[in-house]
């Protein structure tokens, strides 16, 4: 049973008509399953927005709603087996400025920021911050892109995380969290500490034709997210929050056969395994 303390904000919201419109929820362009025969899936949107992955990388996080298209598609695929996959997303009008995230497991449908069961900024009954009830971290370290938010002590623009885990539910209360992989863009963050660096291995580009690409990139079997848009600004800014810009993101599979090596190597030792059993001694 949730805690009415979680809900009323949302309540709150439904009473005003606040809440976001159903069609800005996560749906996704499903780029389909791939198993040992190769494959190629591509998409073009007009509605991809040039801050709309760049607002990802902020410490207060970025709006999900703002990612691909104008009615926050993503893009899903599944792997039947392992694969070598190739990503590109490119700009068809100047100024976007591409960049994605790859994430293995993606969200339910029409996950949406500020979910019942996993509130974006939670308060009590009395409307003071508390800390998040899925998002909180036990070690109360809150190191960046960790997967956890500190929202007792911050507030949040949104619940994407273009560098690191997070989670969202939707209206049903399906949640789930998606697990960071690459990010391919020219802006990075980086934490000394941990030894670990986001991005930073792509370019800043926005003319036509120009984006970003990874390729040759493994995967094991399992479904994957893709989270695709701008970082050419990451203001309020009408020149930076209006224009809409069309973009073409591809995804090419190439299965990776298990070597016959393998299979020697595993009847070897089961040979082994047979060898070493000891005959049965009569009586």
């Amino acid at each position: 049973m949730k805690k009415l303390t979680t809900s009323l904000p949302i309540m709150f919201g439904l009473a005003l008509g606040l809440t976001q419109p159903a069609q800005a929820h996560v749906s996704f362009v499903n780029f389909g399953t791939f198993g040992a025969i190769e494959g190629t899936a591509s998409d073009t949107k007009t509605g991809f927005k040039a801050f709309g992955w760049i607002d990802g990388t902020d410490a207060d996080l970025g709006d999900s709603h703002q990612i691909g298209g104008a009615s926050a598609k993503w893009y899903k695929f599944t792997l039947t087996q392992g694969a070598n996959i190739d990503i590109s997303f490119i700009q068809n009008k100047a100024g976007l400025d591409p960049a994605f995230t790859l994430y293995r497991d993606v969200f339910p449908l029409q996950a949406h920021d500020d979910a019942l069961v996993d509130p974006l900024n939670p308060v009590d009954d009395a409307f003071n911050p508390i800390a998040s009830p899925t998002d909180s971290d036990p070690s109360g370290l809150y190191l960046k892109h960790s997967g956890y938010r500190d929202t007792l002590h911050n507030t949040y623009e949104g619940q994407f995380d273009a560098f690191g885990d997070w989670s969202m539910a939707n209206q049903l209360d399906q949640w789930a969290t998606v697990h960071y992989l690459i990010a391919v863009a020219a802006t990075s963050d980086s934490d000394p500490s941990r030894g670990l660096t986001w991005g930073g291995n792509g370019n800043h580009d926005t003319a036509i034709g120009t984006g970003e690409a990874l390729l040759g990139y493994y995967l094991p079997a399992g479904t994957y997210g893709i989270a695709a848009s701008g970082e050419a600004c990451n203001d309020a800014s009408t020149a930076c929050r209006t224009p809409n810009y069309s973009g073409t993101v591809t995804l090419s599979v190439h299965p990776v056969p298990l070597p016959a090596a393998v299979w020697l190597f595993a009847s070897a030792l089961g040979g082994l395994g047979l060898m070493r059993r000891k005959p049965r001694q009569e009586a």
